[in-house]
């Protein structure tokens, strides 16, 4: 399998996928009206990689605001030494009121509480992690390039099991009700036994010749474990026997080249009433029965982040940097969004009555959920948000480059 790298902000989009790394070949309308249309003027920003493979951007001009809303900086803290180079890029894990993070070496992890920034703990592992951290059932759960799941006791940082898999893993893990559920690069999905990682079962999938470097973590809704592969499939399996429940194939292939067929479920799903919302690279954001794998929806939307969804509608960022909102029940699109086109944007965040969404010149951008209008902008950083925001008790937490986390609400 090849391996294209996944551009930092979807920075020269196809040219920058078409790096190869590797040699190894590794649901009713809710009645709510018409599409709205929000194209607000703003001119695009300009950007490359620098040596160290992150983005160097320069704007030119910021997109004018409807109206403007006060947004409160409620925390700033920094958790860890610094988001490490390379792809892909380490996400934090939120348990409660306590985030932890990976260093900049790649073998270093913090614990910090969210609510003062205290740092609880500090680990040092003996391999690199290659994916971000996984949290869940009392551990954090640390994926090597060698392939060894490292599981941690989240109280105190102290290794409590370590199992060999047989490729390096890409994504954070997740656990919950005893079972931790890792995916691999060679396409494999694990089930593991909290306690003691001993295996409980595996699933395994063809990987296509070309994909995306990275992946989307599983996700747990039991008494299901949801994961997307790279070869466009959502699958369903038992949390806790393996057995497949469904598989939903969120994109297929289309075009004669591999970069012109190149798909990925990468774009990180999400549960919300019932319902799971899922998209794909040089694809489709789909809106499906979470108990039957049934398809609602689809509609076209290349994706490469995480997705967000509130009571009404699904919210993506799509690969230039359009926000899109999607009626959960029909999929129409309610709004877009599209005067942030080229800021480099992360995945959005639902925050009460608004979406937020960082960019590369550490600006946090707030957009109106109900009809998509830019009311709010603030920039606590002048380093880059390139990771998907958390939302944890009504506040939006932003990880920047430099390791600093923001903590963000729109004041009432």
């Amino acid at each position: 399998m090849q391996t294209a790298t996944r551009a930092p902000l979807r920075l020269l989009a196809l040219g920058l996928l078409a790096v190869v790394l590797g040699g190894c070949s590794t649901v009713s309308d809710l009645g709510r009206g018409a599409v709205r249309s929000v194209n607000q003027a703003g001119e695009s920003v300009a950007g490359r990689l620098t040596a160290a493979g992150t983005p160097e951007i320069t704007a030119k001009k910021l997109p004018e605001l409807a109206s403007s809303i006060k947004i409160d900086v409620l925390t700033e803290h920094r958790v860890t030494d610094g988001t490490p180079d390379g792809y892909p890029k380490p996400q934090p894990a939120f348990v409660d009121d306590v985030v932890y993070t990976l260093g900049k070496s790649r073998r270093e992890v913090f614990a910090h509480r969210l609510g003062d920034g205290k740092r609880l703990w500090k680990q040092r592992i003996d391999d690199p992690v290659t994916g971000a951290v996984g949290a869940g059932d009392g551990l954090v759960l640390l994926g090597t390039g060698n392939g060894d799941l490292v599981a941690l006791d989240a109280a105190d940082g102290k290794q409590r099991w370590q199992a060999p898999l047989e490729s390096e893993i890409l994504a954070p893990p997740a656990a919950q009700d005893g079972v931790v559920v890792v995916a691999t690069g060679d396409g494999h999905l694990y089930g593991l036994a909290s306690a003691d990682g001993a295996r409980k079962w595996s699933v395994e999938r063809d990987v296509p010749t070309l994909s995306l470097r990275g992946g989307s973590a599983p996700l747990i809704a039991a008494p299901l474990a949801l994961h997307g592969f790279a070869d466009g499939h959502l699958v369903a399996v038992d949390l806790h026997t393996g057995r497949q429940v469904w598989d939903v194939a969120i994109v297929q292939p289309r075009g004669r080249t591999e970069l012109e067929r190149l798909v990925d479920a990468d774009c990180q799903p999400v549960v919300q009433g019932g319902a799971v919302f899922a998209g794909a690279y040089q694809g489709r954001v789909s809106g499906i029965e979470l108990a039957s794998g049934t398809v609602g929806w689809a509609r076209e939307l290349s994706c490469d982040s995480a997705l967000a969804a509130d009571d009404f509608n699904v919210y993506g960022v799509d690969t230039d940097d359009r926000v899109v909102a999607f009626d959960q029940r029909s999929g129409a699109v309610y709004w877009q969004q599209d005067a942030l086109k080229g800021r480099h944007l992360t995945a959005p965040a639902a925050v009460g009555s608004y979406i937020a969404v960082g960019d590369g010149e550490g600006y946090v951008h707030w957009l109106r959920a109900d009809d998509g209008t830019l009311v709010g902008r603030i920039r606590p950083t002048k380093d880059a948000f390139l990771l998907a925001p958390q939302v944890q008790g009504g506040i939006a937490y932003f990880l920047s480059e430099s390791g600093h986390l923001y903590g963000l609400r729109a004041a009432d």
